[in-house]
């Protein structure tokens, strides 16, 4: 009984074209996406930590009371935010968002005098903070970051409730 071994040169063609189709096929998506990546700014929020300092400065001036002019060494500022916020306990503390070194942004929340927490949030874009009025009259906080490029990344605006 005489026994075959190994592949036919028709096989072996057939199997390389097909190797060599899904390779030009992952090449093609590989440039695309990478042209894609260079084309759009970074969606910077998808990123974890923007997130973060988003949703807290939210939720910070969605609770504010009042904007103190100064507290602790740090004054209102398009790089710093001073606020008087009603924590879920019903007490108030103040809040100071510090914007001025590249990249990062602190958080740091006062009892009285007392700092009781400190939050650092890294790999964000250049924030900015600003104030902003309403047609109704209502004031309000404008947050704008810019990237790497100077692009405008991020661009909102938060309206504290009214406490009685």
């Amino acid at each position: 009984m005489k026994r075959e071994r190994g592949f036919t040169l028709m096989e072996v063609v057939v199997t390389m074209a097909v190797f060599g189709l899904f390779l030009i096929i992952i090449v093609i998506l590989t440039a695309e996406m990478r042209q894609n990546e260079q084309r759009y700014p970074i969606n910077y929020m998808a990123h974890p930590e923007v997130v973060a300092v988003m949703a807290r400065l939210r939720k910070d001036i969605v609770d504010t009371k009042y904007y103190p002019m100064s507290f602790q060494g740090y004054s209102q500022s398009n790089k710093t935010l001073l606020l008087y916020t009603l924590k879920q306990t019903g007490f108030g503390e103040t809040v100071v968002y510090d914007f001025r070194t590249a990249g990062e942004v602190h958080r740091k929340a006062f009892n009285a005098t007392q700092l009781s927490s400190d939050w650092v949030a890294r790999g964000v874009p250049d924030f900015e903070v600003g104030a902003f009025s309403l047609s109704t009259g209502q004031d309000a906080v404008r947050i704008t970051a810019k990237d790497a490029q100077n692009q405008l990344a991020i661009d909102q605006i938060f309206l504290p409730r009214a406490h009685d």
